[in-house]
């Protein structure tokens, strides 16, 4: 430890100029013997300001005066010479180094503060858990601090540049230099084990999936990358888990590995083994807690620490639970949400159970109407409740919503609009058994599904990224605001070049095409190749009992209906197109085949204008297929 160090470096100086002078007072006494008398006598009143200096004086005229007619005048003035010039030609050496060695210094300094950093991110969230013995950690720390303030005043006196205080100074830098690898060490063993990689993708989702097969075809090199998944499972297609997942008949029904990505967009399937042999580490059931996109550092639940080069942010979505808003009776058992396999598994273990039983779906989007059509085919009386006026409010018009609720009628679900769920009753086992509407109604309930919406998972990143619209903003390469770090699906609020705006789409084909977008775009900044900017057409799908929809483009403007939109047909198809400043924005179309559903899509790409409304309603699906 420094004396405190002004005081050192000020006692260093005086005691070399002490030295100094009596060399010299020998030096010319050895040559003119009794002028150096004389000078020993001017200069030993100086020394005194020094004990040590006076003594080694005092001492040295005892020995010359006793010694000096035994010793070769000439002689004694070579060693003299030497005895001055060691000195000096130390300090000179020690000021040559001290540029250099202070280079070497600023940069264990730089390196030791990240590791204080990483630390110090692993104990704020404490997380070490038991893993790093705190008090020695702490005294570490307190270590570091110290180091940094004797770095500081070593700096500020170096400013100075006099020769002695740099002679002196280049010596304590040396020695700084030793100590800062000793507390590098040290730091590097408390952290233990970092694992780095080139590129990291955080999130386990299709996003992850449709990623890795795209580094893949890019040229990945093994050990490259690495998938962090919160799920136990290799990636997956998620919207099987609100269909096929669901099918009553065993044989039928979809279960791993049969929709592991790429399948749902006519891929092969990416086994566990295939991430296995291209080399990238599928780290599962592993929870990212803390995130330091400046340090480049990701840490988990556990206490493990990852470090990146280049990030992918695909964290997905996490549904809306009653719970958040303390809903009376929401935490009860059958309560399900659905967003993962193991919600998927556990709403599939229920229905065995509860065989033949009442389900109540709350929510009238995607989920509800998917999982309701579900829980109707395994025999269940179902009931769903919703808040809006009509079904799917985001997308479907009133006219087209209620076809499908006259559909889903027939088929015997009950449904009751305009209301919501304030509570819910349990039994002795804390099973669910009623649901409180807002009316005052109270239905019976063996299984209640809950989907009322999802919100990204951004909290991670709040304050490191910049936001928009609820999501993380990017550019049309998927590039957040800090650099090296990519947002990619339900996430990232991109540019959407067709309507000049930004906006967040929570959809799996959204998600897969822009994981694979955001890394031609990583790669492409790699090479230095020009690339597109992300040009993205909305689009939506859903396959529920026999129907099947698809839409592309925008629902803004006036929308218009063709074709037969009965809901007792035996093979329904219909279509409706939305208009907007007298161009075609967007397509819907419920029955199609493949080749019309290629039709609707480009036309909503293209936008074509039309003169007529009427003479569109009869053309109908025939207007698109001209393009």
């Amino acid at each position: 430890m420094l004396l405190t160090a002004e005081a050192f470096l000020a006692k260093e100086e005086k005691l070399l100029a002490g030295i100094f002078i009596y060399l010299c007072t020998s030096l010319i006494s050895s040559c003119f013997l009794f002028p150096g008398v004389f000078l020993y006598k001017q200069f030993g009143a100086l020394a005194k300001g020094n004990r040590g200096m006076y003594a080694l004086v005092q001492t040295d005229m005892n020995v010359f005066t006793r010694y000096l007619p035994m010793a070769s005048s000439f002689n004694f003035v070579i060693v003299s010479a030497k005895f001055i010039f060691a000195p000096i030609e130390r300090c000179l050496n020690c000021k040559r180094n001290f540029d250099e060695n202070m280079k070497i210094l600023k940069k264990l300094l730089k390196e030791l503060n990240t590791v204080k950093e990483v630390i110090e991110l692993r104990l704020s969230a404490e997380l070490h858990g038991g893993t790093m013995q705190t008090e020695e950690v702490k005294n570490w720390l307190d270590d570091v601090q110290r180091i940094k303030t004797e770095i500081e005043i070593i700096e500020h006196k170096a400013k100075e540049k006099k020769f002695l205080s740099r002679a002196f100074l280049g010596r304590t830098v040396e020695e700084k230099v030793v100590e800062l690898k000793a507390f590098l060490r040290k730091g590097k063993a408390f952290l233990g084990m970092v694992k780095s990689f080139k590129y990291m993708i955080v999130g386990g989702g299709v996003a992850a999936g449709y990623a890795a097969r795209e580094f893949d075809r890019q040229g990945l090199k093994p050990e490259q990358l690495a998938i962090i998944s919160k799920e136990s499972v290799a990636p997956y297609e998620r919207p099987t888990l609100s269909k096929g997942y669901l099918n009553p008949n065993p044989k039928a029904a979809a279960r791993l590995p049969e929709f592991h990505v790429c399948v749902g967009s006519g891929g092969d399937r990416l086994l566990p083994d295939w991430y296995k042999e291209k080399g990238i580490q599928l780290i599962l059931g592993t929870e990212i807690v803390k995130v330091n996109l400046a340090l480049k550092t990701l840490v988990s639940a556990a206490g493990e620490i990852f470090k990146f080069q280049t990030l992918i942010i695909a964290t997905g979505s996490t549904v809306i639970r009653l719970t958040d808003f303390k809903v009376e009776g929401a935490d009860a058992k059958n309560i399900f949400y659905l967003r993962e396999l193991e919600d998927a598994d556990k709403l599939v273990e229920s229905i065995k159970m509860k065989k033949y039983g009442k389900a109540v779906i709350i929510g009238g989007g995607y989920i509800g109407l998917e999982v309701a059509a579900a829980m109707r085919i395994n025999d269940f009386d179902v009931t769903m409740v919703y808040p809006d006026p009509w079904c799917m409010p985001r997308l479907f018009t009133p006219a087209m919503a209620a076809f499908y609720e006259s559909y889903y009628e027939n088929k015997g679900i009950k449904i009751i609009k305009g209301t919501v769920s304030v509570g819910f009753n349990a039994n002795a086992n804390g099973e669910v058994k009623g649901v409180k509407l807002k009316d005052g109604r109270v239905l019976e309930a063996d299984i209640v599904v809950v989907g009322v919406g999802a919100r990204p998972l951004t909290a991670l990143f709040k304050g490191q990224l910049e936001e928009d619209k609820g999501g993380i903003k990017t550019d049309g390469f998927f590039k957040t605001s800090m650099p090296g770090v990519y947002a990619v699906g339900d996430v990232a609020t991109f540019p959407i070049k067709l309507y000049n705006e930004t906006r967040r789409v929570e959809h799996v084909d959204h998600a897969r095409k822009s994981a694979e977008h955001a890394v031609k775009a990583i790669k492409a900044n790699e090479t230095g190749e020009e690339l597109e900017e992300y040009d993205y057409l909305p689009y939506f799908y859903s396959r529920i009992f026999e129907l099947s929809w698809q839409f592309y483009g925008d629902n803004v403007g006036e929308s218009l209906y063709f074709r037969d939109n009965n809901p007792l047909s035996p093979k329904p198809k219909f279509g409706s197109y939305w208009i907007k400043d007298g161009k075609v924005v967007g397509a819907f179309l419920e029955g199609g085949t493949p080749e019309e559903n290629k039709a609707i899509a480009k036309v909503s790409r293209l936008n074509p204008p039309v003169g007529n409304l009427d003479q569109l309603k009869k053309e109908g699906l025939s207007f698109a297929s001209k393009f």
